[in-house]
């Protein structure tokens, strides 16, 4: 038997916590991508120094260059900081629920893209909450598949 979760057993969310796992994602993308600081800074539009400090956890990014970097490098950028956000928050991943939130979705698709050649806004307006359970429920499937150090 599994000894039961407490608030107490969750890591602190602390401000370093997050510039530190940001700034690990930009020094892995930079050595990855072979790019260098100024490379970074003008896709964040920031600096080179700048770009450089994000990295190190000694500067606080703002929403535009974060927006800049999820933009360019999506979930190898914001990945590790939303399993941080998200840990133990959400419910365990369903694989058949997931499966029917599939089809759900792909049937509703598929009828409109029978009509039009594309789905059409107020479709996806007026079905937004199913649409995001099933990429909340995406993300999950995601997430398990992911090795954590």
């Amino acid at each position: 038997m599994t000894d039961p979760r407490f608030h107490g057993n969750r890591p602190s969310f602390s401000a370093s916590l997050v510039l530190s796992n940001l700034g690990n994602s930009l020094s892995l993308i930079r050595t990855e991508d072979k790019l260098t600081w100024a490379d970074i800074g003008a896709v964040l539009g920031r600096s080179e120094d700048q770009a450089a400090k994000y990295a190190d956890g000694t500067a606080e990014m703002g929403v535009v260059a974060y927006a800049r970097g999820k933009r360019e490098w999506n979930g190898r950028f914001t990945g590790s900081l939303m399993r941080m956000c998200y840990e133990g928050d959400r419910a365990p991943c369903n694989d058949r629920l997931t499966a029917v939130k599939i089809a759900q979705v792909g049937m509703l698709f598929n009828e409109a893209l029978a009509a039009a050649d594309a789905v059409p806004t107020a479709l996806i307006q007026s079905n937004r909450s199913m649409i995001e359970g099933l990429r909340d429920s995406l993300d999950a499937l995601l997430r398990r598949s992911e090795v954590r150090a």
